[in-house]
Formats: C-alpha cells, structure tokens, sequence
C-alpha cells in the first residue's frame, strides 16, 4: 500500500471533517462522531467534484490534480471555523476540545456494568462484521451486474485510457463511431459521482487494484454508524441506547452485504437520506440553522449518485417545505400536490422526468414510463421481502408496533412526526411503483424491491430510536424544553 493511497484516505476525511464543522457550529453531545461520519462522506463527494473537474485530461493521476484543490477547501473550512469560532474561542481552543473529547469513553462509569459488558460485546460483533466485509472486499473482485456495468465500467475506461471520453446513447454512438471517441453502455444514463470516487483510488494506488478502489465502501458503513451515533446523541439519546441502536443499524444482513459487495450505489442514496433526515431532525428540534444546511446538501447531492436520488431528494425538499409553512397551509398544500400526483400517474399515465423505473430503451435513451396498472400479485414478494427473507432480521415486525405504541408521542412533536411523515409518504411510493405500475417484477423477483428499501431503512431505525429514546421531551412546540439546553449532554 503506497504513500499516495494513504494520503487519497487521510485527506477526504480531514477535508470533510472541516467543511462539516463549518456547518455545525454548535458542539452538541456527539459531536465528535457526526464529524467523523459527516466528514468522510462529504469528504468523498469533495473528491469526485474535484477530481471531474480538474482531472479530465489526465486520469491516470488524479488524486495529485485534485489534492490541491481538496487542501485549499479544508484551509477555507479551518479559516472559517476560526473566524466563527464558538463563543469566540480560537481554534487552538476548538481543537483541544476534540483531542480532549476522544479520551472520553463512550460508556460511562455510571452505566450499570453489566449494560457496559452487553454493549460491549455487541460492539465486538460489529467489529467482527467489519472484519468479515474487509476480508470479502479484499479478497473478491467487484461483483458483476450492477456494481460492474453502471460505476465502475466508467471509472476503469477513463483510468485504462488516461482521460475522460463521454458514455452516450446507443444511437448516437452507432451513427459516429469510430470518428467520435464516445462509449456506450447499458447504463450510459446513470450519473457518475461514484465512477469520479473510483478514479481517485485507482490513481492513488498507482493501478487499477479493485480491493483498494473498493475499501471506502466499507468506510462508508463504518461512517453511518458514526454519524447514526452523534446524531442520535445530539437529539436526546443516553450513550447506552444510542450504542444500542447502532448495534441494531449496523447488525441489518444487506446493509453489511452492501458494503462488503463494494460498488453498488444503494448504500450512498441510503447514507445520504438518513444524514439529510437526521439533519433535518435537529433544525425541527433545535432550529440549528447549520443542520439545516447540512440537510440541504445532503438531499442536493442524491440526485449525483442513482436516478432515484431524483425522487428521494424532492421528497426531502418537499417534507422540509412543509414543515415551513403556517399549520394552516400545510394540508392544502398536500391537497393540491396528492391531485397533482393523480392527474400525472393515474390519469393517462404520463411520462415522468423523475422515476424509480427509470431503464434504456432499444435505442439507448432512458425510458422513465409509469403507466399505472394493478399488480396485486405483487403484495406476496413485498410481503416476503420485508417479514419472511433475513434480510432484515426482524426490524419490520417492530416497526409498526412501534408506531402505534407511541403514536401520541410521534403525533406531539413537530420534530417526530414530520420525519415519520416523510418516511410514510416515501414508503408510499414504493408501495404505489411495486403494486400499481409494471415494476411488480422487481417485487416478485425480490431484485429492486430490497436495494430500494434499503435507501429508506436507516431513516426507519432512527425513527425507532427516536421514539424509544430514554430521555423526555415535553409536548411543548417544536419539541423543546425552555429549561434545558439542547446542546447539553443528557449523558
């Protein structure tokens, strides 16, 4: 392992972590972690931007075109972080807060012991997990289908070649090649934010090493789970439950099976919702106008990775207007979106520029067609997909009983139950593309239906967690205690 690939690690992280700080200017318990788990995902994204930009003409060095761009943007990031220091203190002062903070053990002596040993363990299994996805990551090239012929096809063309060349339509690459420098795919379509994130690594380790190119996957995961922590803890969890929930999110089979089978862009769309919606979650509890932006960005970037980003991003942008508006507005607004909804996909099945079927036609162009029709057969595979595969262990049968538990709860709080609506109305959509359009296959095939779930099922857990958190809340507006500090730590 090279020098360069180390740096093609360290500097997307540090980068991150700093442009992640400059948005989070409250230091909120957990801080630390939603740095590092923001941070590296945002740190990647820096790379693909930057490497697109700068490297186009010479791939095959890559990380060192774009390395000095990813250096001035964590030296603005650090400048503003001075400049906006907390409560006016430097940065020396900002920094010495963190290095002080990662000596402070996640479990606290006050937790009874054998809460410690239980979470202990249960930690050791996720390490283990780790250590089974590395071990697949580094001993199994990139998996065919999908992985293969939509991200990493691109990225291996362009690193092979040594310079960027456009992926067209089917005809429009039989009508000028060989005299255009044009290639074309099956999934010429889909964007290329991850193809960019591939070239990176591959430049850095000096050669197309799939292992090496495909390990961010896996720090992909390992960043959820940070960031899944800090934010839960912003929001009100002790250390022991919000511990315990990143047991339940990291334990879930496909997640795990996502990062180990590097390549796959379901992962990102699932990362990135849930960070936009824990995002969000805080402006509606604590009116931060940081996670705001946080959250704004997040829902921004998802179209950049998978066409469903389309969708997923409008929902997310749609729920935050939502929440916006005077009470009074807000369900005529649904009124008039539900009709639109009908007038698109119900009367006359229209084509829609955002969709979840989204496939090339026989001349290559994306065909995004959802002609509603019933397909009631396919109620058995969502059936067996969410309460009978181990895919999930059981983490649908207890959604609902959840809910319904705290129902009043969820219903109290603006900050609660405009994330589960959000939730439900994206659930919805799933249920209305499997059930009423030609993509039922999908269901009964149990093929899309699992990576499409998998986008929202982080999202779901920190509901879950949210509701089943130990500390109070009362129903006051927008969920917070006057007499209380949010930014405290409950632990």
């Amino acid at each position: 392992m090279s020098f360069s690939y180390v740096i093609a690690w360290l500097l997307p992280l540090a980068t991150g972590v700093a442009a992640y700080l400059a948005f989070d200017r409250a230091r909120a318990a957990g801080w630390r972690c939603s740095a590092a788990g923001y941070g590296f995902v945002f740190g990647l994204l820096l790379v693909s931007a930057l490497t697109a930009l700068s490297a186009r003409v010479d791939t095959a060095h890559a990380w060192a075109h774009a390395a000095p761009w990813l250096v001035a943007v964590a030296m603005a990031s650090i400048a503003l972080i001075w400049l906006r220091g907390k409560n006016g203190s430097p940065l020396t002062q900002q920094f010495h807060r963190w290095g002080k903070g990662l000596g402070e053990g996640a479990l606290s002596t006050t937790t009874p012991r054998w809460q410690r040993i239980a979470l202990l363990v249960l930690l050791a299994s996720l390490a283990f997990r780790a250590a089974i996805a590395l071990r697949e990551i580094w001993l199994r090239p990139t998996y065919p289908w999908d992985a293969w012929s939509a991200w990493m096809v691109k990225a291996k063309s362009w690193f092979g070649l040594g310079y960027y060349t456009p992926y067209v339509a089917m005809h429009d690459w039989m009508a000028q090649a060989p005299d255009a420098n044009w290639y074309t795919g099956v999934a010429q379509h889909y964007p290329n934010a991850l193809a960019w994130v591939e070239v990176w690594f591959a430049s850095a380790a000096g050669g197309w090493i799939e292992p090496l190119i495909n390990l961010p996957w896996l720090g992909l995961w390992i960043a959820l789970l940070f960031a899944h922590y800090g934010q839960w803890r912003a929001l009100g969890l002790s250390n022991t439950r919000a511990l315990f929930f990143v047991y339940v999110l990291g334990s879930l089979p496909l997640l795990t099976v996502h990062a180990a089978l590097a390549g796959y862009a379901d992962i990102w769309i699932a990362v990135l919702f849930a960070f936009a919606v824990l995002a969000w979650t805080r402006w509606l509890q604590q009116r931060d106008i940081g996670q705001l932006a946080l959250a704004l960005v997040c829902a921004a970037v998802l179209p950049t990775i998978k066409l469903e980003g389309y969708v997923w991003m409008a929902s997310l942008l749609a729920a935050i207007a939502f929440g916006a508006l005077p009470s009074r507005w807000r369900w005529r607004c649904v009124i008039l979106a539900v009709a639109a909804f009908l007038a698109l996909f119900v009367f006359g099945g229209a084509k829609a520029l955002l969709g979840l079927t989204g496939h090339a036609d026989a001349s290559g162009q994306l065909a995004l067609v959802l002609a509603p029709s019933w397909h009631g057969e396919a109620i058995v595979g969502i059936g067996r997909t969410l309460f009978a595969q181990p895919n999930w262990h059981l983490l649908w049968w207890l959604v609902p009983p959840i809910v319904i538990w705290h129902r009043s709860e969820l219903a109290a709080r603006d900050w609660l139950w405009l994330p589960g609506l959000l939730l439900a109305v994206c659930i919805g959509l799933l249920l209305f593309l499997f059930l009423a359009t030609d993509a039922s296959r999908w269901a009964q095939s149990f093929t899309a239906i699992n990576r499409l779930v998998l986008q929202l099922t982080p999202a779901v857990v920190s509901l879950l967690a949210l509701l089943l958190r130990d500390v109070d809340f009362p129903a006051a507006e927008r969920g917070t205690d006057p007499t209380r500090d949010p930014r405290s730590d409950p632990g």
